[in-house]
């Protein structure tokens, strides 16, 4: 009877042991990670280049993470999706422009070389298999379409002084805006381009002073682009609201400001009614002073010729803030940006709103270096994976990568 109790006894341990051993070794801390070191050398292949073996990649199997990535002197911009579980961010790299392929995991695959010299980069979109990018080259408004394996499909260079900053794609065409100087001023522009880069139409929009053109959007009947205009008393900016028709009529115009501020918009999108939302932020006189804004405009535009706004609010977070991209995913608003409280210590926002601007949510992540954030994607679980910048104690950049988990956090790197 002894030797039968003692039996068990050792079987009831052995599983306990073995069960336990499962349990500990599947239970992991959601570790982030800080740091990625690459060996590889930017000059090796021109046009398309892959990561060396000699690249050390670390990755983690925690759901957020918060990425300072070893690449001294390069920055992050815009961040999109082009297939499932990849993203491509554009690098620069002092006068270097590359491709950055990046994982959900925040592990950077492959890297393209796209262009350098007397040319800057400020957007780019994928459709039909290729990359088409906007900004300027020698002075002019320029856009670029290479394949996805770096090839150069074609090129366009706008025979003005001038540069695009966005550009957005249709079902068959690229629609590009931006500014250009006729008559001795910048005027917004815009221009529809067809899939082998020939200029469909274009139209600019000018008074006495600048205009332009920051972003826009495109919907089946129509385009509004959001931009800026100082042809005022004050000279100052204020926010610039354009709708064109799909030919690129001009249907209306506005301006919406203060008088005691420069209103800087960043970003525009629209939500499934056809609601415009606005983000940017506002700036004193002497550009010292500044707070996040975020504005929706009726779906009607105007009314009565007037621009039809159905809220502007100016955003508390932290002493200082600006908002640099706005989104729509299931009917609410996704607001990212940077704020400080004590210069120039830059910390990150995400702040989440409904359509009537009731906040639903709000994160700020951050450390003793200074981090911006400059573009983001909302991944299908609704984790956010952000793009942007680390500038170090001394002055050092380097590439950010963040991704929140499905609650909009990121253990560690949360402050109040």
């Amino acid at each position: 009877m002894l030797k039968k109790i003692l039996f068990f006894a050792i079987i009831t341990l052995s599983i306990f042991f073995f069960v336990s051993g499962i349990y500990f070794s599947n239970s992991k801390t959601n570790d982030t990670v800080d740091f990625l070191s690459s060996t590889y050398d930017n000059q090796k292949e021109p046009l398309i280049q892959y990561l060396s073996d000699t690249q050390e990649v670390i990755s983690t199997n925690s759901q957020s993470f918060f990425k300072k990535i070893d690449e001294n002197g390069t920055y992050l911009t815009k961040i999109i999706q082009t297939n499932k579980n990849e993203y491509v961010s554009l690098a620069i790299k002092g006068n270097q422009y590359y491709l950055y392929f990046i994982d959900e995991e925040g592990n950077i695959r492959k890297e393209m070389f796209i262009e350098s010299g007397q040319v800057s980069i400020n957007d780019f979109v994928f459709f039909n298999n290729a990359f088409t990018l906007v900004g300027q080259k020698n002075g002019k408004p320029y856009i670029l379409n290479i394949s996805n394996s770096g090839e150069m499909n074609w090129s366009l260079v706008i025979n003005y002084q001038g540069t695009l900053n966005t550009i957005k794609n249709t079902s068959g065409s690229y629609v590009v805006g931006g500014w250009v100087i006729t008559n001795g001023n910048g005027q917004a522009y815009i221009s529809e381009i067809n899939l082998t880069g020939k200029k469909i139409w274009e139209n600019m929009y000018g008074r006495d002073k600048e205009e332009q053109i920051v972003d826009l959007v495109i919907d089946n009947n129509r385009i509004i682009a959001a931009g800026t205009s100082n042809s005022n008393p004050e000279k100052q900016n204020d926010l610039l609201i354009l709708e064109y028709s799909r030919e690129g009529i001009l249907l209306f115009s506005d301006e919406y400001g203060y008088t005691t501020f420069h209103e800087n918009p960043n970003s525009i999108t629209q939500d499934n009614e056809g609601n415009i939302y606005i983000g940017g932020y506002l700036a004193t006189i002497n550009e010292k002073e500044w707070k996040g804004f975020i504005m929706k405009i009726s779906k009607e535009i105007e009314q009565k010729d007037n621009l039809e706004v159905e809220y502007f609010e100016t955003l508390s977070i932290k002493s200082l803030s600006r908002v640099e991209e706005v989104k729509v995913y299931n009917n609410q608003i996704y607001l990212l940006g940077v704020c400080i409280d004590n210069w120039p210590d830059y910390d990150l926002f995400l702040r989440i709103i409904n359509p009537n601007g009731v906040l639903i949510e709000q994160k700020i992540f951050g450390t003793n270096d200074q981090e911006l954030i400059y573009s983001f994607e909302i991944l299908p679980a609704g984790e956010i994976l952000g793009t942007g910048q680390v500038k170090d104690s001394n002055n050092q950049v380097y590439p950010l990568i963040i991704k929140t988990d499905s609650s909009y956090g990121i253990p560690q790197k949360e402050k109040p």
